[in-house]
């Protein structure tokens, strides 16, 4: 895999022996609490069937990964944060720290020792199915497919959520963005306004997923080999008696940096860059009225000859789509943008709601055949399925595909179907693809590189509808074969 581990910080794993460092860190405790209470209660729990006590841990469970609604002025998601997911899963291990850890806890206190002896000997065993990253999706398509020992599928919700959710959420944005700025580049900029520097690193791979050209977090670059870009900071031109000396300076070190010429007055740093020959091989705006300081910007540098005619012009400052929108319409003279905020914590709504849902378990039922060499009598090739049937946050029951069909090169319809119907569209392409069969991973994982530009294709099959930043669409499209419909009607709750 590429660059998995990068997320483990060397905080997290302060204090840990070399076996330990090896294993994951703490990857395991990055659960919520209440992922492990069930692990202990579905452990003592036994299934009754015929006549025969049969362990729950050992009964598989069918989750699915979904999001029911967009978040605000979305009209698609870009999928993104399964190479940390398989990762996880592939280093989901608890030490003896760990265990000592959870014994500690008044919760567990009188929970038996043969829990925590399971808990040590755990190494996930499922297999998993999964939307490939870049991939548009719309809601309530399955994203992710888990079916593992209902106690492993259960324990790693809580960090499947949290990777999958925040890196959509970010590659959504970011693709929006780029989408907006109609070919110019789009570099990330977000480091210091992230919620921490593990979202901040987080935030940059899935910006450049989303198509961003660059990052301007280092550890990005030197972990993920993201192109890596920056600048100056107004503390740096502050730092010398006269702006120019800082340019001077800076443009002999660094000949083709960019040079931030709005500390004091934008223009007029402009016209010292062309009065002192400094060679600049770009100019950066970041503050004030961005169209007309780059149109005027952008007359003085033609106006001073052949030297600054390739001299290019970067904004930055509280940009989203619709600035840039709106800047590119009017033909503002602006080679390249850098996006901050907006970007990194998505703020017009910093919260994707995907959800995570038990849909089936595969229960044992009694097989004489399989006589005295299987120590339950027991196989495991009854499904049943499961659906959650409150009000607003109801799900559709049994493990599901999607089968995505086009017209004209563009996405005509998405058919989700359980993954064993035979009356799908002719034509189709399923989209979950099986990653890990039984524990062991199938294949390499893309690289970032492989990832984005899988996405930059992926937006040029959306219809036009759902490039609009304007307008968010009624409807998605995606419909339910009549099976699952009929289903999800006719399922009552035991």
């Amino acid at each position: 895999m590429h660059g998995l581990t990068y997320f483990m910080s060397e905080v997290a794993l302060k204090g840990l022996s070399v076996s330990e460092k090896r294993n994951g860190g703490d990857l395991a405790l990055t659960t919520d609490f209440y992922e492990l209470t069930m692990a202990a209660a579905y452990y003592y729990y036994s299934y009754y069937e015929t006549e025969r006590n049969y362990p729950a841990r050992k009964i598989k469970g069918i989750f699915e990964l979904f999001v029911r609604k967009l978040p605000r002025n979305r009209c698609y998601m870009a999928a993104a944060g399964l190479e940390q997911v398989l990762h996880f899963l592939m280093n989901m291990k608890f030490s003896g720290k760990q265990i000592s850890y959870l014994k500690s806890t008044d919760t567990f206190k009188n929970v038996g020792e043969d829990f925590f002896e399971y808990l040590k000997k755990l190494n996930f065993s499922g297999s998993v199915w999964a939307i490939p990253e870049g991939t548009v999706v719309f809601p309530y398509e399955p994203i992710i497919r888990i079916e593992a020992p209902i106690i492993e599928g259960q324990i790693a919700e809580t960090y499947i959520l949290a990777m999958v959710n925040f890196q959509s959420l970010i590659a959504s944005k970011a693709s929006r963005i780029v989408t907006a700025a109609k070919g110019r580049p789009i570099v990330e900029f977000g480091s210091r306004r992230a919620h921490g520097p593990q979202a901040a690193l987080l935030s940059s791979r899935a910006s450049y997923i989303g198509g961003c050209v660059g990052t301007s977090n280092t550890l990005a670059g030197y972990k993920l080999g993201i192109p890596v870009s920056g600048t100056m900071a107004h503390s740096y031109v502050m730092f010398f008696e006269k702006e120019e000396e800082a340019f001077i300076h800076f443009n002999k070190i660094f000949p083709s940096g960019y040079l931030l010429v709005d500390t004091y007055d934008t223009l007029a740093a402009v016209r010292k860059i062309i009065r002192n020959r400094i060679n600049a091989k770009g100019i950066r705006l970041d503050s004030g009225d961005l169209y007309s300081l780059s149109v005027e910007a952008r007359g003085l540098l033609d106006a001073a000859g052949n030297t600054y005619a390739d001299t290019k012009i970067m904004a930055s400052g509280d940009l989203d789509e619709h600035v840039i929108r709106a800047l590119v319409n009017r033909g503002a003279p602006i080679d390249c943008f850098g996006v901050g905020t907006e970007l990194s914590t998505s703020r017009d709504d910093p919260a994707m709601n995907g959800v995570y849902k038990l849909v089936a378990v595969r229960k044992p039922t009694r097989s004489s055949a399989l006589g005295e060499n299987n120590k339950y009598g027991m196989d495991a090739d009854r499904v049943v399925y499961k659906i959650k049937t409150s009000v607003g946050k109801k799900t559709y029951p049994g493990p599901k595909q999607i089968h995505r069909t086009f017209e004209n090169g563009l996405i005509r319809r998405d058919f989700i179907a359980l993954e064993n119907e035979k009356d799908i569209p002719v034509g189709s392409t399923p989209l979950l693809k099986k990653f890990v069969d039984n524990g062991k991973l199938l294949f390499e994982i893309p690289s970032i590189n492989e990832i984005q530009k899988f996405h930059l294709q992926q937006v040029k099959t959306l219809p036009a509808q759902y490039l609009d930043l304007e307008s968010v669409p009624e409807t998605y499209p995606v419909v339910f074969s009549e099976r699952l419909e009929d289903l999800s009607k006719q399922f009552r709750p035991q």
